[in-house]
């Protein structure tokens, strides 16, 4: 349990454009009748604490007038909080509305790091199709499609290639979009009520009952954190392999370069 009041709560990391506060009333009149929620996820840098997952939880504590929170506390920057954040509503909580989705992936577009992401790999950490990305990413340059390129030169530093091209941009793809929000919709829908179906049919008291509530909860977020490493850990690896790839055309071009000269 953490002191509510030292949560900052107004460092850009709230990747909703809106909390829904008939949502802050509803999780209010439930933890007033004693149902557990998970921890709010914070992250720490040793000074500030910064909210990155749990909003609606934090105002509805807030509404209770209580003064404690349970939280997991993450050590990481504001940086990495804002990361986390933009993705901590694909799995669990109220569904990110569109206009939700379209600030966590422009705040991604127009960080001088995140932007040389493929639009497929913004698309995966923000829960969005790639479609809704590349549609943005045009958006922001004017109509202007871009291709940027990641390469280590001299010395180890990494540099970026940006080609330019004026393209008409792509159609739209509302009817996919509203398709693959309706089935993610009804898979939330369906874990619910297969959870709760498991808990009505357990022979214990409301108090075990309660307890494997939390019990799910805390598992589905344990497995939700794991699969945002995975997903950094996949990052990582693709960005080496690029990498790499880059390097040996580099050296295949040197050694065509110095084969010329010998020949010369």
């Amino acid at each position: 349990m953490f002191n509510i009041e030292l949560i900052s709560i107004d460092k850009g990391t709230q990747s909703r454009v809106a909390i829904s506060q008939d949502t802050v009333d509803d999780y209010a009149r439930q933890m007033d009748d004693g149902a557990k929620f998970p921890p709010v996820v914070v992250f720490s840098d040793g000074v500030e604490h910064y909210l990155a997952d749990g909003f609606h939880r934090y105002f509805a504590t807030r509404k209770l007038e209580r003064t404690t929170i349970s939280v997991d506390i993450v050590k990481g920057t504001l940086r990495e909080a804002i990361f986390y954040s933009l993705k901590a509503n694909k799995a669990h909580g109220l569904r990110p509305s569109n206009a939700d989705k379209r600030k966590s992936v422009i705040i991604m577009l127009k960080d001088h790091e995140w932007v040389l992401w493929a639009d497929r790999q913004i698309a995966a950490h923000c829960g969005v199709s790639h479609v809704f990305v590349a549609k943005l990413r045009k958006e922001l340059s004017g109509g202007k499609a871009q291709t940027t390129r990641k390469y280590k030169g001299k010395g180890g530093n990494v540099s970026t290639f940006t080609n330019r091209q004026t393209q008409e941009p792509e159609p739209e793809a509302p009817v996919y979009d509203q398709k693959q929000e309706m089935m993610e919709a009804l898979v939330v829908e369906n874990e619910k009520l297969s959870e709760q179906l498991a808990i009505a049919t357990i022979d214990g008291t409301t108090e075990e009952k309660g307890l494997a509530t939390t019990m799910i909860g805390d598992l589905k977020e344990e497995i939700r954190l794991l699969q945002i490493e995975l997903v950094s850990v996949k990052k990582s690896r693709d960005m080496f392999q690029a990498e790499n790839a880059q390097l040996k055309k580099q050296v295949a071009m040197m050694q065509k370069k110095l084969k010329a000269v010998e020949n010369a």
